[in-house]
C-alpha cells in the first residue's frame, strides 16, 4: 500500500509541475495558422462570407494604393491569455507587414472575453501613434462590437487605421448634427465632392505624368515609351507620390522592364494579392486594447 500511495504521489506532483511549466507560462499558445487567402481569419465566425470577402478587398484595395501600413484580422473565441501577448505573437508569427518596412498593423477581437487589440509594428507607429490606435478602438470598434455590428466595425476601423498611417485624419461623422430628412441630400452631396474630387485629381496627376513623358522626350530624341508603357507610367505615378518616387520616365523605363510589377501602379510586397502577410516584423508592443 505504501509503495502505491509513494507511485500517486510522484504522479500527481509531475502533472502539476507539467502544469507549471506548460499551462501557467504566461506565453500564448495555440497561435492558429495565417489564412489561407486574403487577410482576414475569422475564426470566432463572427462575419457572413459576403462580409469577409468586403473586408478582405477593403484591405487588398488600400495594400495596392499605399506602403504606408498592411493590415490584417482575426477574430477568435478565446485568445490564450494576455490579448496583447496574443496579438504580438500572432502578428509576429504571421508576418504582419512588408519584410524590413515594419508597417504591419493587426486587429484582433477576442468574442468570449469580449477583448479587442490593435497591435502595431514599430514603422506603423511614426504615423498611427498608440493613441490613435485607443482611438479606433474606442470611437469604433468597442461600439460596433457591443451592438453586434461586426463587420461594420471592422470595416470602419481599417479605414481609419490606413487613414492614420497616410498621414490623414478620418473626416467627423458629417450627419451628427442633421436631421433624419436631411440624411439623404448630405449624402448624395459628399458622394458628389469625393467624386468630383477624384476626378479633378486624376485628371491633374495625369497633366503632370504627360508633361514628365513630354520632357523625357525632348531630351533624348531616340526616347519613345509605347501605348503600354505610357500607361503603366501614368499607374506608377500616380500611386507613387512620394519625394522618392522615380519622376523621369527615361529613369523608369529600365526598371519598369526588370519588375514591371514594382513599376507599373503597385506597391512593394505582394502587389497581384494585396496580401498582408510579408515576413513583417517589428512588434515590440505598440498599440492599444480595449473591451465591450
Amino acid at each position: 500500500m505504501t509503495t502505491i500511495r509513494t507511485a500517486g504521489r510522484t504522479a500527481g506532483a509531475t502533472a502539476i509541475l507539467l502544469l507549471v511549466l506548460t499551462g501557467c507560462s504566461g506565453e500564448p499558445t495555440g497561435i492558429p495558422a495565417p489564412p489561407t487567402s486574403g487577410n482576414v481569419l475569422d475564426s470566432a465566425d463572427v462575419l457572413t462570407d459576403q462580409q469577409e470577402r468586403d473586408l478582405n478587398a477593403l484591405i487588398e484595395n488600400r495594400n495596392r494604393s499605399t506602403e504606408s501600413a498592411r493590415v490584417a484580422v482575426l477574430t477568435v473565441e478565446n485568445a490564450d491569455g494576455s490579448i496583447e501577448d496574443y496579438a504580438r505573437t500572432v502578428a509576429t508569427e504571421w508576418g504582419v507587414g512588408d519584410d524590413g518596412a515594419n508597417n504591419g498593423v493587426l486587429v484582433v477581437a477576442d468574442t468570449a472575453e469580449r477583448e479587442l487589440r490593435i497591435e502595431t509594428a514599430d514603422g506603423v507607429r511614426e504615423q498611427f501613434s498608440d493613441d490613435e490606435a485607443a482611438d479606433v478602438i474606442e470611437d469604433v470598434l468597442e461600439p460596433a462590437f457591443g451592438d453586434e455590428e461586426y463587420a461594420e466595425g471592422l470595416s470602419d476601423a481599417v479605414d481609419q487605421i490606413y487613414l492614420y498611417a497616410d498621414g490623414q485624419e478620418p473626416p467627423e461623422d458629417p450627419f451628427a448634427w442633421v436631421l433624419p430628412v436631411a440624411i439623404i441630400g448630405g449624402f448624395l452631396a459628399i458622394v458628389g465632392i469625393i467624386v468630383a474630387f477624384v476626378v479633378r485629381d486624376s485628371r491633374r496627376r495625369r497633366r503632370i505624368t504627360d508633361e514628365e513623358i513630354r520632357a523625357a522626350e525632348e531630351n533624348d530624341p531616340d526616347f519613345r515609351l509605347t501605348e503600354e508603357q505610357r500607361d503603366a507610367y501614368r499607374k506608377y505615378r500616380y500611386s507613387h507620390r512620394k519625394d522618392d518616387a522615380v519622376t523621369n520616365p527615361a529613369l523608369w523605363l529600365p526598371l519598369y522592364i526588370a519588375n514591371p510589377a514594382l513599376y507599373s501602379g503597385g506597391v512593394s510586397g505582394d502587389t497581384s494579392s494585396g496580401s498582408s502577410f510579408n515576413s513583417g516584423g517589428g512588434f515590440t508592443g505598440g498599440g492599444a486594447s480595449g473591451s465591450y
